[in-house]
């Protein structure tokens, strides 16, 4: 391929192997995927869940990333015991995240993020109560929630409408008739508003597996 890149990654693509769903309709026969008889599901890295937040809410911004606002220089007083330390945020895309060699980035580190100290060819996977309790209570996620609920009123008044749009968007697929029963019943017993009540409902839904893995 005359050392292209783009003609190999689309022979890739196009083999029976790559195009294989997670679910395979005889699991007895390689249950352990040896021989690649289906999709190995996987879970979305810290960097893709924090993207999937940000464009499920229609907020992220996929232009180049800018300069970091760091202080001018003549204002450091920076020392080996009071070091340099900041979190900057934005809703351009995770790997313009500022990742700093001293301390890591609190949302990186929750989610196995890579080591900025090391080589990292290959990440830790670690499901912890603290990963759910972000999804819960961080002020991010809830806003991002905030954001998706009002695509969601926007696109529609009808909660069947409304609950496909949902969907669609996090899951790529229609909800189901228990999905559909269980979200009328959520949204009869929740107190408040609409796009409270969606805000909500939009954390359940995208605290679940199916958003956090790629089958």
């Amino acid at each position: 391929h005359d050392f292209q890149l783009k003609p190999i990654h689309r022979l890739l693509m196009q083999t029976q192997a790559y195009q294989r769903g997670s679910l395979p309709v005889e699991v007895s026969a390689d249950p352990e995927n040896h021989w690649l008889s289906h999709f190995s599901r996987r879970r979305l890295t810290a960097e893709e869940i924090r993207d999937s937040f940000l464009a499920s809410s229609g907020e992220l911004d996929g232009s180049m990333a800018e300069g970091h606002p760091f202080p001018p220089e003549s204002t450091w007083s920076f020392t080996q015991h009071n070091p340099f330390n900041a979190v900057y945020e934005t809703n351009r895309r995770s790997c313009f995240l500022m990742v700093q060699r001293q301390r890591r980035h609190p949302y990186l580190a929750l989610f196995d993020g890579a080591d900025a100290n090391a080589s990292t060819p290959v990440r830790d996977s670690t499901t912890v109560p603290t990963q759910a309790l972000y999804f819960m209570n961080a002020p991010f996620v809830h806003d991002r929630a905030g954001a998706f609920a009002g695509r969601v009123l926007a696109h529609s008044q009808e909660l069947n409408t409304q609950l496909e749009f949902a969907c669609a968007t996090l899951f790529q697929r229609e909800p189901t008739a228990g999905e559909r029963e269980r979200a009328k019943q959520f949204f009869e017993r929740y107190p408040g508003e609409p796009v409270e009540k969606w805000a909500a409902f939009a954390r359940v839904l995208i605290s679940s597996s199916e958003f956090l893995y790629v089958d």
